[in-house]
């Protein structure tokens, strides 16, 4: 990817018009974390908005104020996010996630990268 970044959560990069962010394996994200994570992203992104693709398979635990942040600030500069999980319970989950935060941007759980690109091409300028 170019313009890409990496920190102890995750490897994240702007590819192609999307912002691509791949959870590092078995990570547990508490709200210190979350705030790291958006700051990271917004310094990637220069004050661009974007189409996000976050592939959460690598996460294993998120707290309740890291969600929530993620939710609410995490949506900043975002279009439109897909969360890639290829587990069905993490999807319940996450389905569930989106339905209690209230993401302010369309957000969408996919089981591929496929289809989470499909969702986010009309969102790429």
């Amino acid at each position: 990817m170019k313009n890409s970044f990496e920190n102890e959560y995750a490897q994240y990069g702007i590819d192609n018009g999307i912002v691509r962010f791949i959870y590092k394996q078995n990570i547990t994200i508490q709200l210190a974390g979350a705030m790291e994570i958006v700051s990271d992203r917004l310094q990637l992104q220069k004050g661009k908005a974007y189409p996000i693709l976050c592939d959460i398979r690598g996460i294993i635990e998120i707290n309740k104020d890291a969600r929530r942040f993620l939710a609410t600030e995490g949506s900043s500069l975002t279009k439109a996010v897909a969360f890639i999980s290829d587990n069905p319970l993490s999807q319940i989950l996450t389905d569930l996630y989106i339905l209690a935060n209230m993401p302010p941007t369309p957000t969408k759980v996919v089981c591929s990268e496929l289809e989470g690109l499909q969702f986010l091409s009309e969102f790429i300028e």
